[in-house]
């Protein structure tokens, strides 16, 4: 287990649907693996017909997952341990085994007679049993919670690159008006001008502007904003159709009919984007 992780691990039960998954997952796991594997000889710890076996090696599985409903919930409402930092996560986990090995003792050992010999062999056994389902329910919580995070961080990357106002310069460079990026559709160049076609409350406009295509790609190309002949640039957000037609390809966009050829130097580029 790396640093990050178990830096990051203690905020991993914050959410009531991870800690029912830790349980759930503390259950199966448990029950599955005890009674198929059946460690440390466990199996012959008694002598019972089969079908009471089974049930007996369940039982484990069931009063951990138990113990941890009742940590997890009413306990952690009683304590206000709603976050955790590092150090009353570790007490935390502590006392789950603790209180897992003592209802082991008082259902299966004896507490009156000896009673901190069966409670060190009780803990031995429920650290070694409890380690390998606790820790695969916490790895697949982090990666669930990290995939989430990065799902949203994209979104946000998203919503901001399409609310992203681009600029449009002269040849001087001098500012002459600005739109949303996902409201341009293309540019279309005509000698020493260049016509930007945008939308604007649900219509189709263009504005025609004094500058070169090269001045063009070199301010507003990027991943979305692409070159795809030598007298169009396109916003690849807006494509809505790819047409390919004896080896030619040719655009559509939304909100308009004007058909946008791509030059073979620009189409392996432009094809990887949209892919």
């Amino acid at each position: 287990m790396n640093l990050s992780f178990f830096n990051n691990s203690f905020s991993l039960l914050d959410r009531k649907k991870d800690r029912y998954f830790l349980i759930i997952t503390v259950l199966v796991f448990s029950i599955f693996f005890i009674n198929v594997f059946k460690p440390w000889n466990i199996g012959r710890w008694y002598s019972d017909s089969p079908l009471v076996q089974f049930l007996r090696l369940s039982s484990y599985g069931f009063i951990s997952s138990l113990v941890f409903l009742f940590t997890q919930f009413p306990l952690r409402r009683i304590f206000h341990q709603q976050t955790f930092n590092l150090k009353n996560y570790l007490l935390w986990i502590f006392i789950e085994i603790v209180l897992i090995s003592l209802v082991y003792i008082f259902l299966y050992g004896n507490p009156v007679g000896n009673f901190i010999n069966d409670f060190l062999f009780s803990l031995k056994y429920t650290v070694l049993g409890i380690m390998i389902p606790y820790t695969f329910a916490l790895l697949l919580i982090y990666y669930k919670k990290h995939s989430e995070e990065i799902e949203q961080l994209q979104n946000r990357l998203s919503g901001t690159a399409q609310n992203q106002l681009l600029t449009f310069t002269d040849d001087k460079g001098k500012p002459r008006f600005s739109i949303r990026c996902k409201d341009f559709l293309y540019i279309e160049s005509t000698d020493n001008y260049v016509t930007v076609n945008f939308i604007l409350e649900g219509r189709l406009h263009r504005k025609l502007l004094r500058n070169t295509m090269k001045n063009m790609e070199s301010q507003l190309g990027s991943e979305s904003i692409l070159r795809c002949h030598r007298s169009f640039m396109v916003n690849t957000q807006n494509v809505n159709f790819v047409q390919k037609e004896n080896k030619k390809l040719s655009l559509h966009l939304n909100f308009s009919e004007v058909t946008i050829p791509v030059s073979e130097k620009y189409s392996p580029l432009l094809l990887s984007v949209l892919s």
